[in-house]
């Protein structure tokens, strides 16, 4: 599982009690773990769980969870950094991201979905709007809406960036192979191919034996 990106699938978190530290938990309910730090989330060791809260999406990337008990409540919104439904869907703590890391992070609120292994993490969240699209909307409709966006997250720097094309450029610079073909493409502003590069980036530093390991970087 460590050279595994666990992937966020939040159309599976649906309406979810209240229990104390992490047990066995009967499969007829959904159950939602928290974690303290990044040692737990990559070793599947929670420090807590609730069993059928309820949860609030105020978007796919804004989510928050209610358990009817306001002491719950306080300690999800503030001691725990991240949070999963079994081992493959992930949301961590906006106010941990606010906390710790600088960047574009202040438009982060609530849960938000994370992407990561032993070696690279990032976010997905909403993408900045323009004053056209704003005014006018940005689909045919007229209708506004937000398209996803991806957040990388340099733990050596303690930095939370938002992945444009020309971030994109920076990070390829480990990789020249990459750079060159990123940077040859004819339409590499584009959204599809900037994800595409970013992938690719991800997978070459995921199998890269001289990048640090998370925990080397953040300690825990």
């Amino acid at each position: 599982m460590k050279n595994r990106l666990k992937f966020i699938v939040l159309a599976a978190i649906a309406s979810m009690s209240l229990c104390a530290t992490a047990q066995n938990v009967s499969m007829a309910h959904d159950t939602i773990y928290f974690y303290k730090t990044w040692e737990q989330m990559l070793y599947l060791q929670p420090s807590a769980y609730v069993v059928d809260p309820i949860i609030f999406a105020e978007t796919p990337y804004e989510v928050y969870i209610e358990t009817g008990y306001d002491e719950a409540n306080q300690s999800i919104e503030n001691d725990y950094i991240a949070l999963s439904q079994g081992d493959s869907i992930f949301l961590i703590n906006s106010k941990y991201v606010r906390d710790f890391f600088k960047g574009d992070v202040k438009g982060f609120s609530g849960y938000i979905p994370i992407f990561f292994n032993d070696k690279v993490a990032y976010l997905t969240g909403n993408g900045p709007l323009t004053v056209k699209d704003i005014l006018f909307g940005n689909d045919s409709d007229g209708v506004t809406s937000y398209s996803q966006a991806f957040y990388y997250i340099d733990f050596v720097n303690r930095t939370v960036k938002h992945v444009t094309h020309s971030y994109l450029s920076e990070l390829l610079t480990d990789y020249h192979d990459l750079k060159v073909r990123y940077e040859g493409m004819k339409d590499y502003k584009k959204r599809y191919i900037i994800e595409d590069y970013f992938y690719k980036y991800i997978d070459r530093a995921s199998q890269d034996f001289m990048r640090p390991y998370i925990l080397d970087l953040v300690g825990y």
